[in-house]
């Protein structure tokens, strides 16, 4: 046996015990206020002091000889049970109306007014049986009021007044209200926290399934730049260190921008132009005959774009553009503002379209994550060039600094 347990200590019962060991009432609390089973586990709370009730009214009635020479015998004795049904018309009635009222599925407005109204005709209901707890029926007959009866009368319903009514409304469901509008806030509140759960949830997934475009990304030009590194040490060991040089450069660029891929959604497309300046580098000194221009105004370099999208449409340009043409090529990469958008293009005069042009792993990425990261609002275009050679341009909101966007 536990110790805590033996020892009565302060650990709470398992959940399922103490679901067993509760009352009605605490059932009842574990359903929204004024629906169905709520209704029916506190109508069952009420149960056992109702019958109690019942059993000192009778007492009571028992132990009383005879009722008062001035009093009708029949309303006096009829003013125990009234007693009785008053309250259980008040424990009962206006409850079932708010329950009536809620299974409307109102608008949340109507249906708070529509309960605090099914409430309070519940306690006017029970109210208008209070003079049955007085007189238990019509006054004596054969007999004239005097002054001193009729001032009885009314004092007695002052104490009716100033007695049962603070009783009927606690017995009405006040206390259920205010239960019921603390429990429409805190369910407002969860739900709102699992919106922002399922957001939070949802923008993860988005995250890493750009990340995972991405890492099929990296490998992709980071092999292929190797290899022509490769083959010109073989070929020209002096063009070889040159590739290096640019090889460097272009490392040194690019390795912060797949670090930031997985850190944040947008680099700079200044760092963007350095690395495709750095990668042709290392194919012109493979390619001599390769003609490279990049354009990026100084005013640009700060916008913002997602990692490794530039280069990997300048790799794209190369492997199924610049390579297979021979004789001189040329690749030309710019930046420019449309209105609120940027745009970045790449220009090549290869070898132009064929059966496989816009299907490659690398394009295919640039529209997911494009898709992913702006909606309809950015898109990635291709066309054939008058003078030969194709067009890759990505069109994207323009986001000044990274300030900006943080």
């Amino acid at each position: 046996m536990d110790k805590t347990a033996a020892s009565g200590g302060d650990s709470p019962l398992p959940s399922g015990l103490a679901t067993r060991l509760a009352g009605w009432s605490h059932r009842a609390q574990q359903y929204p206020v004024f629906s169905k089973t709520w209704y029916v586990y506190r109508m069952r709370s009420y149960r056992v002091p109702m019958i109690l009730l019942a059993l000192v009214l009778g007492a009571v009635a028992c132990l009383i000889p005879k009722p008062p020479a001035d009093a009708d015998a029949l309303a006096f004795w009829m003013t125990f049970p009234a007693q009785w049904l008053v309250i259980a018309v008040a424990l009962a009635l206006g409850r079932g109306l708010a329950v009536l009222v809620r299974a409307r599925g109102w608008h949340p407005r109507r249906e708070a007014a529509g309960i605090v109204c099914a409430l309070l005709l519940g306690v006017m209901v029970a109210w208008s049986l209070t003079p049955l707890v007085k007189t238990g029926g019509q006054p004596p007959k054969g007999r004239a009021s005097t002054e001193l009866e009729i001032e009885r009368a009314q004092d007695n319903r002052i104490i009716n007044f100033a007695v049962w009514l603070p009783v009927l409304v606690w017995l009405g469901g006040s206390f259920d209200l205010v239960a019921y509008f603390r429990q429409r806030r805190l369910l407002r509140e969860a739900d709102l926290q699992a919106q922002a759960e399922r957001y939070k949830n949802q923008r993860n997934e988005v995250e890493m399934k750009l990340a995972v475009l991405a890492s099929q990304v990296e490998p992709h030009f980071l092999f292929n730049t190797l290899s022509g590194v490769r083959a010109a040490m073989l070929s020209d060991p002096q063009r070889g260190v040159v590739m290096i040089d640019h090889l460097i450069d272009y490392l040194r660029s690019t390795i912060p921008q797949l670090r930031a891929d997985r850190a944040t959604t947008f680099v700079t497309l200044g760092s963007q132009c350095d690395s495709v300046r750095a990668y042709l580098g290392v194919i012109k000194a493979r390619m001599p005959r390769l003609k490279v221009e990049v354009e990026c105004e100084e005013a640009l370099r700060g916008a913002l774009m997602p990692p490794l999208m530039l280069i990997s449409l300048v790799e794209n340009a190369v492997k199924h553009g610049i390579e297979p043409k021979k004789g001189p090529v040329s690749i030309r990469v710019q930046a420019a503002r449309r209105l609120d958008a940027l745009e970045v293009s790449v220009l090549d005069d290869g070898v132009g379209f064929s059966a496989s042009s816009g299907s490659g792993i690398g394009l295919t990425n640039i529209r997911e994550r494009l898709k992913h990261l702006y909606g309809a609002d950015a898109a990635l275009t291709l066309r054939a060039r008058d003078t030969g050679g194709v067009a890759a341009s990505i069109v994207l909101p323009l986001r000044a600094t990274m300030e900006e966007h943080d």
